[in-house]
């Protein structure tokens, strides 16, 4: 430190950078940044001894603490303390003060020891406080473009932000320099550079706070546009990501930026700096934009049923919004919107794909995949480029609903919930085409019929766990028809139960082999299906009376056949019907019944059949005429589902997969509906004119 005799003596010497901090200071008395005495009050005479080694104690102890609070800011851990502790330059001979590094933790601030304590650089000046009018500059178009700087521990970059036609705010990365190409004398070791950049001056060659000045102008000058000559304007705003405060070197660059191009705002200011990677600033910049307002309402595009009479009703699109325009959230903020979508109807697989193999499934699946578009605006058929956000994928239920919860993050950050997990993009590959997405919606759909649903339940078994379970699943499958099939109009049930033959010895005395309700309401027929007697046989035969279950059916759909209504039998059995007539070891029917004849009268009469039964399991090798046997068992259960290949299996297709394939009616051509619906799909119909 330099002592004078006078103030005039003082002034008349060149300017030297602070020997405390290297800040290169005018003529002022004390260092603006550290605080350091750098003119020393008159004295008479000549220094002595004792003043010099006072002088240079005071230097050595203002150095030492300087160094030592750059460590403490650079050591975010243990890693590199030992290397620090060997630049930190000493503190005066005799001093108690540590001169290794302690621990980041229990690092002591430089005023717990002798010297000054360093003051922290001044914060620029922030400028226009105006980060809140740039974004939304941005989102309008006011501002075309702006330039995210950031100087990192690491480097330094500049990420690029413009908005889309619709207002929502995008990134690219513009510019990126590590510290090491900038400023080679900062030096390779993460340690020693965070330390320099701290303002650290240490025992080895210091970096020269003028040309650091230097190197960040030209690389400034090279990497943001320049004003215009004439307005001395920018179309381009500067914006300062600020992290930490007390880094020196930082804080210079920082300074610097502002000189040559007059920041517009400051983002949000971090704890501490970061490194400064392109990755890490793109994070920082998305994080500001969060705050930027909505331009757009964000909105999600459905389906939506209108009105129509008749079979068949339109398909339009509808938008619901989930969050307003002018929507701006604070830091950190964010928030929700809960919709209830609903699943389209059920799609019956076409005949061929069904096949009509005895183990073919022609059921449709119990759920449907559609997509969420989420748009900011509105969808229009003449844009070129719609405003697509996300497109989000989910199951539904068919003729069923889900309820989603949206969560906005930012413009154009959704995120989409339901039942605790959040859903997944659609699959990668193409980018996706919401027009060709919108046109895949079908126009208009099939409106189902009235149902009258007659269930043929096999009620002989060898246990009553065997016909429990029958009547469990057709007590549940007439409960899920009634809730799929009201939009149909209505739904009618009849309940067959039937049993083995009766006794072919006349000695015996005759039983029922039918017990049935004809169609009515299906609390009726729940009702006659709980009081239906069960009949447990202690071996079971090949064949059931399934044929007079046949011809009861026939008799109840007696009449002209009516396009009106959709009647559907499903058998709910164990065994296939007899022969009208013994054939080896194929059984009769006592009665002579032939299935065939009355299945043919049902479908005649336009009745779907549909059986519910395990895997056919081919007897035993050995048996005479197995072979034969085998095959008009496996051939039965094949003919009586005809071409629909109507066949579900116990324990794989639940009572409601069941309902929905009963309720869907026949396949009409649709690929079913790619979006889902705002409300349920298939409004009641309309009730039919009084009649004059």
């Amino acid at each position: 430190m330099p002592l004078s005799s006078g103030a005039d003596e003082t002034r008349s010497g060149p300017v030297v950078p602070c020997p405390v901090c290297l800040h290169p200071g005018g003529e002022e008395r004390r260092c603006r940044v550290c605080g350091f005495p750098l003119l020393g009050d008159p004295v008479l005479g000549a220094a002595t001894e004792e003043d010099h080694r006072c002088a240079a104690d005071e230097l050595a102890a203002a150095a030492h603490a300087w160094d030592l609070d750059a460590a403490r800011r650079t050591l975010s851990d243990a890693a590199g303390r030992s290397e620090l502790a060997g630049l930190l330059r000493p503190p005066p001979a005799g001093l108690s003060h540590p001169a290794a590094v302690p621990h980041p933790s229990g690092l002591p601030h430089p005023a717990d020891g002798p010297g000054p304590r360093p003051a922290s650089a001044p914060p620029v000046t922030a400028g226009p406080p105006a980060l809140a009018d740039l974004l939304r500059g941005l989102t309008t178009g006011e501002v075309p473009e702006a330039l995210f700087v950031e100087f990192g521990t690491q480097q330094a970059s500049v990420v690029r932000v413009f908005a889309d036609a619709a207002g929502l705010p995008h990134t690219a990365a513009h510019a990126e320099t590590p510290w090491t190409e900038l400023v080679q004398e900062l030096g390779t070791a993460d340690a020693l550079r965070r330390f320099r950049l701290a303002g650290g001056v240490g025992t080895v060659e210091p970096v020269d706070r003028l040309g650091f000045d230097r190197a960040v102008r030209g690389w400034l000058r090279a990497v943001v546009p320049p004003a215009d000559e004439v307005t001395g304007t920018r179309s381009t705003a500067v914006v300062l990501l600020r992290g930490g405060t007390g880094w020196t070197l930082l804080d210079r660059a920082a300074a610097v930026l502002y000189e040559v191009c007059a920041v517009r705002a400051e983002g949000n200011p971090a704890a501490a700096p970061g490194p400064g990677t392109a990755a890490a600033t793109t994070a920082r910049v998305r994080d500001v934009l969060r705050g930027a307002p909505l331009r757009e309402p964000h909105t999600l595009l459905l389906a939506r049923a209108g009105h129509g009479a008749g079979d068949h009703v339109p398909v339009e699109l509808a938008h619901h919004v989930l969050f307003e325009a002018g929507l701006r959230l604070a830091p950190g903020e964010t928030r929700t919107a809960s919709v209830t979508v609903h699943g389209g109807p059920p799609v019956m697989p076409p005949p061929s794909e069904a096949g009509t193999a005895a183990g073919a499934v022609a059921a449709p699946s119990a759920t449907l995949p559609v997509v969420l578009p989420l748009l900011a605006g509105r969808y229009r058929p003449q844009d070129r480029h719609p405003p697509l956000v996300r497109l989000p994928r989910v199951e539904l239920p068919a003729l069923g609903s889900a309820h989603l919860t949206f969560v906005l993050h930012g413009p154009g950050e959704i995120e989409v919930r339901t039942g605790g997990h959040v859903l997944a993009e659609t699959a990668h590959g193409p980018e996706p085409d919401l027009h060709d997405l919108v046109h895949r919606m079908p126009r208009r759909l099939r409106r189902p019929r009235p149902l009258e649903l007659l269930c043929a339940v096999e009620m002989s078994g060898t246990a009553d766990s065997e016909v429990a379970e029958r009547v469990g699943f057709t007590d549940d499958l007439i409960r899920a028809a009634q809730r799929h099939a009201g939009a149909g109009g209505g739904l009618r049930v009849a309940v067959i139960g039937y049993y083995d033959h009766a006794p072919r010895n006349a000695h015996q005395p005759a039983r029922g082999l039918i017990r049935a309700v004809p169609p009515g309401p299906p609390g009726r027929a729940l009702r006659q299906l709980r009081e239906l007697p069960v009949e447990i046989r202690s071996r079971d035969t090949l064949t059931s009376s399934l044929e007079d279950a046949l011809k009861a059916a026939a008799r109840m759909t007696a009449g002209p056949r009516t396009d009106s209504l959709d009647r559907v039998l499903l058998v709910v059995g164990g065994r296939p019907p007899a022969l009208p007539a013994q054939d080896g070891l194929v059984p009769g029917c006592p009665r002579a019944v032939d299935w065939r004849e009355q299945l043919g009268t049902l479908r005649h009469r336009g009745v779907r059949v549909g059986i519910r039964a395990a895997p056919f399991t081919a007897p035993a090798a050995g048996v005479p005429s197995g072979h034969r046997l085998g095959h008009y068992l496996k051939r039965t259960w094949q003919d009586l589902t005809g071409t629909e290949g109507l066949v579900l299996r116990p324990g794989t297709d639940s009572a409601e997969r069941a309902a929905l394939a009963l309720t869907a009616g026949q396949p009409h051509g649709t690929d079913g509906s790619p979006l889902a619906f705002a409300a349920p799909p298939l409004p009641p119909r309309p009730p039919d004119p009084p009649r004059s």
